[in-house]
């Protein structure tokens, strides 16, 4: 049984109905509020499914249409990677050719600082958890 949904020509409410399949002929209704006329709206929830045939199930024709749409949205992420791999990082490197970490990047002062940041933070992390709180039940103190 469909949930219809309707909208009065007079008063201007909507409004929906629970009908039975064989109930559901045209497209106007009388209005529950006012009794005028009332046109039946397309529910935001209807959705038409393209393609498939006679021998072909609705899952089955809306599960291989999600799957060309996921295979599209795979190619385009394959595309952005291979791009962002043709970007050249100037990020320096050790002796042995390996990439220095971002905590090494910078001078004495920036380096102090971000060192004097994550201990803060951790050591406010542990509290936390002392105190039986998760990260984001409410505020505390830093």
């Amino acid at each position: 049984m469909p949930i219809l949904e309707y909208e009065c020509g007079k008063c201007g409410k909507k409004f929906e109905v629970l009908k039975n399949t064989s109930e559901v002929i045209g497209d106007i209704t009388e209005c529950m509020h006012c009794g005028g006329e009332a046109k039946k709206l397309l529910s935001a929830f209807a959705h038409k499914v393209s393609g498939g045939s006679i021998n072909e199930s609705v899952d089955m024709t809306i599960g291989r249409e999600a799957e060309d749409r996921w295979s599209k949205y795979h190619e385009k992420q394959a595309k952005r990677r291979k791009k962002l791999q043709d970007i050249p990082v100037d990020q320096p490197k050790t002796k042995d050719g390996k990439f220095m970490p971002i905590m090494a990047l910078g001078n004495k002062k920036e380096k102090t600082q971000r060192r004097d940041y994550a201990s803060a933070l951790q050591e406010h992390r542990t509290d936390r958890k002392k105190k039986g709180q998760g990260q984001f039940d409410g505020p505390g103190v830093f």
